[in-house]
């Protein structure tokens, strides 16, 4: 353990601003002291989880606050550690005197996430439910928290753990075959152990796979409607916002520059994004052509592109997006005919608005009807790294074992592919994977 983890800590723990209640957090050997320090009471009036009411002073003796406070006697707590917390009065001045107040007392101010930090070192969370804390703070939509919280729970490092355990198995078979050769393992480990490797390899790989998902609902999504002037993009834009956002009229080139709003569909934070509808000729000033150059821009990096085209218009334009391009035929009110591959869609009636939704969110890899956390959901670029390798390993191995390679080149992958996922859940990792991972937390967690 890093041997600055042997500090008492302390942070504010609730948001800045005003408030109800301003939280200090204090976690270490030297915890209950301190706040029984600020309280001017012997650290044995704070009683393992026994609500306290008092006073809370400054180093002078002056009084800050009329705070309650309580310890938490590790190991049980979140930290592992001894913890204990003062709740006063909300507010940024409040809430400051007495972090002051805590710190002149003997605690030092916490690093960002270094709570977090030694929960995990003292082995009362995995690094998959360290992440998914950050992921329940930062939750831009319903579903993105929902898949964070049964991270949280531990969903996805008990799917990695069980494959850590599998593949652990095949590799004490393996040294097995190479410690004990006269007892003719080697063949019987050819015939049933490839497809364990396989299965494995599958499995992490699947894992892996759902990080386009697990970014999605993390980041939310960008929809961009598109498509020539005057074709009903405008119009759709508002009936899915729901309210006047972007201008609409009849001249030609009313959206001169893309308009943005954040809405939120089947619990997926989504920025929908109304560009400037795409025309050419004499009449197409340098506004307006710099606005289709905007929107070209924006285009090229959304998830899905809602091409709108009108029912007597050319739909062509919509191609150059392949999967990524949801075709909609607008103004579907008029009666027009429309082709079987186009989604019907009517500002007017609203037809069509939640099928363009669900299409939009199948371009992002979003099932609607899917439970996102039923089989664990990757939502870091670390997670999915690993578990890329991991499988990449075991298919490998696989691959050696297919061709009767040694047993010991064999085992060499198969053990790497094991500390892959240990270094997902945290079995199995550096100190810089460490610094880097929880200087993205909030001071206080």
């Amino acid at each position: 353990m890093n041997p600055a983890a042997i500090d008492t800590i302390a942070a504010i723990a609730t948001a800045p601003g005003s408030g109800g209640i301003a939280i200090v957090r204090v976690s270490g050997p030297a915890a209950i002291d301190v706040v029984a320090r600020v309280l001017g009471k012997a650290p044995d009036a704070l009683g393992d989880r026994q609500v306290v009411v008092a006073a809370a002073r400054d180093a002078d003796g002056a009084r800050i606050d009329s705070v309650v406070a309580f310890a938490m006697r590790g190991p049980r707590s979140f930290t592992g550690e001894d913890v204990a917390e003062i709740h006063g009065h909300g507010g940024g001045v409040n809430s400051a005197r007495l972090l002051r107040a805590v710190l002149a007392a003997g605690a030092r101010s916490a690093e960002p996430g270094e709570f977090t930090r030694r929960a995990f070192l003292h082995g009362k969370l995995d690094l998959t439910r360290a992440e998914a804390l950050a992921g329940v703070i930062g939750a831009a939509s319903e579903r993105a928290w929902r898949v964070a919280q049964d991270q949280l729970e531990g969903q996805l490092g008990r799917r990695i753990d069980a494959l850590r355990a599998d593949a652990i198995g095949v590799l004490a078979e393996l040294e097995a075959s190479i410690d004990f050769p006269e007892e003719g393992l080697g063949v019987e480990l050819e015939a049933s152990t490839v497809a364990r490797l396989r299965a494995i390899a599958a499995a992490s790989a699947a894992l892996a796979g759902s990080f386009r998902v697990g970014r999605a609902l993390r980041d939310g999504i960008v929809v961009a409607l598109a498509g020539p002037v005057n074709a009903g993009k405008s119009s759709l834009f508002n009936a899915l916002v729901g309210r006047e956002r972007s201008i609409v009229a009849a001249t030609p080139g009313t959206t001169r520059d893309y308009v943005e709003a954040r809405v939120e569909w089947r619990g997926v934070a989504v920025t929908l994004i109304d560009t400037a509808g795409e025309r050419a000729g004499d009449d197409v000033g340098e506004i307006e052509r710099r606005g289709i150059a905007l929107a070209t821009e924006r285009l090229t990096t959304a998830d899905a592109v809602l091409w709108i085209a009108a029912a007597s218009e050319d739909d062509a334009g919509g191609a150059r997006f392949g999967a990524r391009g949801v075709l909609v035929r607008s103004k579907a009110d008029l009666g027009t005919p429309v082709p079987v591959d186009a989604i019907a869609s009517s500002a007017v009636t609203g037809a069509g608005l939640d099928e363009l939704r669900a299409a939009a969110l199948r371009c992002a890899g979003i099932d609607s009807d899917r439970d996102d956390g039923a089989t664990g959901i990757v939502t870091s670029e670390r997670q999915r790294a690993g578990l890329s390798t991991a499988a990449g390993l075991f298919e490998a191995a696989a691959t050696a074992l297919t061709a009767k390679a040694s047993a010991e080149l064999i085992a060499v992958d198969v053990r790497d592919g094991v500390r892959a996922l240990a270094e997902v859940t945290g079995v199995e990792v550096g100190e810089a994977v460490l610094d880097e991972l929880f200087a993205r937390f909030c001071i206080g967690k």
